[in-house]
């Protein structure tokens, strides 16, 4: 009886620290994961990139009050690396900046992406834009 129930325990034991080491490979596993791409994201955009873009007609309609707009603005790694291709539509900007807001904005909402005058429907990081445009990361 003593060694059923110790056979039981030690069962037990091996089970849950199986049950433990392989919990703890996942989160180490998740936490690799999330700093790599804490780390991607982290990269700056280079200015060849965006010259690029603005070469293949890209424009980014946002504004300061977006919240969208300012994670998109991260993506790129800040509003003066992407201010080639981005328009502040909010009129805190220029004012030529928010006519051709008004002229040319298809959707009314922002961040708004077009190439070379037709809406883009996706969003506009860098990743997507580098494959539908083909300008290279």
């Amino acid at each position: 009886m003593k060694n059923t129930i110790l056979a039981i325990i030690v069962g037990g034991l091996l089970i849950t620290s199986s049950l433990y080491i392989t919990a703890e490979k996942e989160v180490n596993d998740l936490n690799q994961d999330e700093e790599i791409e804490e780390e991607l994201s982290n990269e700056k955009v280079s200015e060849e990139f965006v010259n690029c873009l603005q070469e293949k007609g890209v424009v980014i309609y946002g504004s300061s009050t977006c919240s969208a707009c300012a994670k998109l603005e991260e993506e790129y790694g800040g509003y003066s690396v992407m201010e080639k291709i981005y328009l502040d539509c909010s009129g805190l900007g220029s004012e030529e900046d928010f006519m051709e807001c008004r002229e040319k904005m298809q959707t009314g909402y922002v961040p708004e992406v077009q190439i070379k005058g037709e809406l883009f429907d996706g969003w506009g990081s860098p990743e997507n834009l580098s494959k539908e445009t083909g300008c290279p990361l």
